[in-house]
């Protein structure tokens, strides 16, 4: 188990403003190529009940660290599309329908295992209409530098790839010693109170979360 449920077991550029100063945007979790998410090929595994983000992609240690404050204006889903039998069996150990929301979080020095603060968060999308496709949605969220970028899922989304190298990481909000059991998983919190801090306790290798974020910097 990688931390989700399985149904086998359960780049940057410059854009110009209206008065001509150029901002700069850089879309954070961008890798040369995006791996196929899991689904529907067995076994297929869906993220839930849980926030996260990831800590290497294969390319990059800490991809969706804020490195200049400034404006996620728009943010990316790599969905799967898994068959019926499957989307039934998520949506009867998650609930439903899928679904997903962008997390801005602020780690607390000397916290080990990390325990962040979530400072704000976006709009729940439903993601029923858009799997098998790379979404886009819109945001305004404001960011600072050493803020993470996380994707919350209160209940289930087929935005996760699988059986990668090694140096692909990811980070749930989930106790340690409740990584890997199916009940412990299911029982998740997601994390969804602006203000509140929650530990990040489980670390999960060889998988990867299928998502970007696009930050328009403020100067």
């Amino acid at each position: 188990m990688l931390g989700v449920a399985a149904f086998a077991v359960i780049a940057s550029a410059a854009v110009a403003t209206a008065a001509g100063v150029e901002k700069t945007t850089v879309t954070l979790g961008a890798t040369s190529a995006t791996p196929d998410p899991s689904c529907p090929d067995m076994p297929c595994q869906a993220v839930g009940s849980v926030t996260g983000f990831q800590v290497s992609d294969g390319q990059t240690q800490n991809p969706f660290l804020v490195r200049t404050d400034g404006t996620i204006k728009s943010w990316t889903l790599t969905l799967a599309q898994p068959t019926n039998s499957q989307r039934s069996f998520f949506n009867g150990f998650f609930g439903t329908p899928p679904e997903a929301r962008l997390a801005i979080l602020r780690r607390i020095p000397a916290t080990n295992p990390p325990r962040y603060n979530l400072r704000r968060q976006g709009a729940v999308k439903v993601l029923s209409p858009y799997l098998g496709q790379t979404v886009k949605f819109g945001a305004s969220l404001k960011v600072e530098k050493g803020d993470i970028i996380g994707v919350t899922v209160p209940t289930w989304a087929p935005m996760f790839s699988q059986e990668l190298s090694a140096t692909n990481v990811w980070r749930a909000s989930r106790e340690p010693g409740a990584c890997t059991n199916s009940t412990d998983i299911r029982q998740g919190q997601p994390q969804e109170e602006p203000g509140k801090r929650a530990t990040y306790g489980c670390k999960y290798a060889t998988a990867r979360l299928l998502y970007t974020a696009t930050l328009v910097a403020d100067h």
